[in-house]
């Protein structure tokens, strides 16, 4: 009854949008952020393949305090997958058959609704799904994850059009910022953002300073830098400043590239030295090529009692939308 009451809200929120949405053509997804939707029937759910799948969707985050689910999960028989489920922003489809010699992933984007993404996972029978959805565990995660947040980066850019002209100026990056950041602090080559809520705090950080080496991109380099920064400008009461938790967790850090940019991405917990603040952080480093220095972008929530999952993957959004203009875009303060 449970399962089949959240299948009701789901339905009704999808109605909703497509009567709202009064332009034509092709809809764009529905539903809540990381929300996921598993095409499989209720056997098999409930078998050592369900099982499989429900355990690595049902993994908890990283680096949050309390223990929170990535996904919430909604389950559907096939047959029930109509039109009006099809504009689901999330779908896992399991399919298990002899007619595969090997397990593998396959994803298909916009296929019924703009925004959407459905995961096909492959496999000759439920043994190899088993084990090859256990050993994909960080792989399936990663991806979908990622999607969530290019569409909340995409979502706040319609949102929000206009890039931060001050940190245009001064950092010379373009990014957009959730309307709610109003409350400005700024010192040299620091720039200081917050919502400054009584609950459900967010808040995101930039500084910079100049690239000389290659190491600073490394974790302990990173943590030093933050630790540096943020205690020098970043107080609390009884003389606290924050600090990387790294006792507490040490954090996970992983390189990409973005936009052709090459990022340090570092997620973990901070806290205050001598008060009992805390919460999550996440970081993006990179070179500004136009300027010779690095920036760093951080966001951070302080959410004590509550959930944290949605409210800082809506606030990592923030880094998706930062883009590097090109030499003859860039904006010279002064």
């Amino acid at each position: 009854m449970k399962r089949f009451a959240g299948l009701l809200i789901l339905a009704a929120t999808i109605v909703l949008f497509a009567s709202c949405n009064g332009g034509g053509g092709f809809l764009s997804a529905s539903g809540t952020n990381n929300e996921m939707m598993v095409l499989m029937d209720d056997q098999s759910w409930e078998g050592p393949a369900g099982r499989a799948l429900f355990d690595v969707l049902n993994s908890n985050v990283k680096a949050i305090p309390q223990p929170e689910a990535n996904f919430s999960i909604l389950q559907i028989e096939p047959e029930n997958f109509t039109s009006t489920f099809k504009m689901a922003r999330n779908i896992i489809i399991p399919e298990i058959s002899s007619i595969y010699s090997k397990p593998k992933l396959t994803a298909d984007i916009d296929k019924y609704a703009v925004g959407q993404v459905i995961m096909t996972i492959h496999a000759p029978d439920t043994a190899s799904f088993v084990e090859f959805v256990s050993e994909s565990k960080e792989s399936i995660i990663d991806y979908f994850v990622t999607k969530e947040l290019e569409r909340t980066g995409n979502w706040l850019k319609r949102d929000v059009p206009n890039p931060v002209a001050r940190v245009q100026q001064v950092f010379g990056i373009n990014i957009h910022l959730p309307k709610g950041l109003s409350n400005v602090t700024e010192y040299e080559n620091f720039y200081w953002a917050t919502n400054n809520a009584s609950r459900g705090r967010q808040d995101v950080v930039i500084y910079q300073f100049p690239y000389r080496t290659e190491k600073v991109f490394e974790k302990d380099s990173l943590i030093a830098i933050r630790n540096e920064v943020l205690g020098k400008y970043i107080k609390g009461s009884f003389d606290s400043q924050m600090t990387t938790a790294d006792r507490v967790y040490s954090p996970d850090y992983r390189t990409m590239v973005m936009d052709g940019t090459y990022r340090a991405e570092m997620r973990g917990l901070w806290e205050m030295t001598t008060d009992m603040m805390g919460g999550p952080f996440v970081m993006h480093a990179f070179v500004n090529d136009n300027t010779g220095m690095v920036v760093v972008v951080e966001a951070y929530v302080y959410a004590p009692e509550m959930n944290k999952r949605n409210l800082m993957r809506n606030l990592e959004a923030t880094l998706y939308t930062i883009s590097i203009p090109k030499p003859q875009e860039a904006v010279i303060e002064g």
